[in-house]
């Protein structure tokens, strides 16, 4: 079954030109993710294979979070010959872009255990078994989760209550114009979209109602070829509907116990995840990434790299790009960005201030910072000076 579940995920990644095996590739590592991260991994695959200071080659593939979390705890290998995806280096390819498709290479002969995996969400939400001593967790962005309709939908808002009958009860829970099941777009039980959202509207994951899908994409086709957009809804990542505007919208959120309803983003339209990053939009989780370790040290160094680069934390040899700008293009929020923190799936909210804060870069990138800028020349009267920004600590 498990063998399955990594193949039915290839599927979802657009694909070309296949290479040798992957162990041909340049320092290749091996990445088994959550489709929500698909976005991320393209532009930190393309950053890596261009490291100056480190060239690295990611190959990966997609499948659900507790898929990932069981495959490197109990070290279950991506079959020989599976394709993997991995992206050119500009000096292969100038052209490509994160929107062109992955290339592919073949897992070699006896198979891998992947080097990293991903958990969208915390892996509590999966198992709760804790992971063994030789697999290491870090904490990396936050991932936001959206209800999302078709653009012809006139529907803005959906409250706890709401969302609680639509998918604990389907037609029976009454709820307009959310009352027929077949254009209920839902997630599979292994995968994070699903475990998310259960855990923040009180529904069971094996107990929603609704067409369940193993990807993304799929989700994404039957919101957008809805024969009936008004009575259309489904679940996303939050960095997958953001590259998706143009054909969906987003329901505002109100949690239970609120008095209002709010988008992940400070507008309909803006892109600044300022209510994730306030704790006003609820449905949030940060991305655990592992890797495998002796005991004590990362059994391959390279690994916790890409880790730490992912989670924000400083690596020896500094990478030649910059992380953040690579997190927020494509819908997440860094650690150092976030003003409130949890402990569990749909846990409550409590404040938060990181070690290092990046807000002022982060939003500089997404919207405008009011920040003062800073340099050698011009130091900060206030706060630490980090990126070009007078950060508060």
């Amino acid at each position: 079954m498990r063998c399955l579940l990594v193949l039915a995920a290839l599927a979802l990644l657009p694909q070309r030109a296949h290479a040798a095996t992957c162990d041909g590739l340049t320092n290749v590592l091996y990445a088994q993710v959550g489709d929500t991260q698909n976005n991320l991994m393209k532009r930190l695959a393309r950053a890596l294979r261009d490291n100056t200071n480190k060239p690295i080659t990611l190959a990966w593939i997609t499948s659900g979070s507790c898929a990932n979390i069981q495959a490197i705890y109990t070290r279950v290998a991506i079959p020989a010959g599976t394709n993997m995806n991995y992206v050119p280096s500009v000096s292969e390819d100038s052209t490509w872009t994160p929107a062109s498709a992955t290339l592919t290479c073949q897992v070699p002969a006896g198979g891998v255990v992947p080097d990293i995996a991903n958990s969208a969400l915390f892996n509590s939400a999966c198992t709760t078994d804790q992971p063994p001593s030789t697999v290491n967790l870090s904490f990396g962005p936050v991932q936001a989760y959206v209800m999302a309709v078709p653009e012809g939908s006139t529907q803005t808002a959906i409250t706890f209550e709401e969302a609680y009958f639509v998918f604990g009860y389907g037609m029976a829970g009454m709820i307009q114009p959310w009352d027929d099941e077949m254009a209920m777009f839902i997630r599979t039980v292994t995968k994070s979209t699903l475990l998310a959202w259960a855990a923040n509207i009180s529904v069971p994951a094996d107990k929603w109602k609704g067409i369940r899908r193993d990807g993304s994409p799929m989700v994404v086709s039957d919101l957008q070829t809805a024969t009936n957009p008004e009575k259309a809804i489904g679940i996303l990542g939050a960095e997958v509907y953001d590259g998706l505007r143009d054909s969906l919208n987003i329901l505002a959120f109100r949690a239970k116990g609120q008095y209002a309803a709010y988008y992940p983003d400070s507008t309909s339209t803006a892109r600044d995840k300022q209510n994730v990053r306030d704790g006003h939009y609820t449905v949030w989780s940060p991305t655990i990434w592992m890797d495998t370790t002796d005991g004590t040290n990362p059994v391959k160094p390279d690994t916790r790299y890409v880790i730490d680069l992912i989670g924000g934390r400083d690596v020896t040899p500094a990478a030649s790009f910059n992380m953040i700008d690579i997190i927020a293009a494509v819908g997440l929020v860094p650690d150092c960005a976030m003003k409130v923190s949890r402990k569990f799936e749909g846990g409550p909210l409590s404040l938060y201030t990181p070690a290092q804060s990046c807000t002022c870069k982060y939003e500089s990138i997404v919207s405008t910072s009011t920040c003062a800028t800073c340099d050698t020349n011009a130091p900060c009267a206030s706060g630490v000076c980090r990126a070009g920004f007078c950060e508060v600590q």
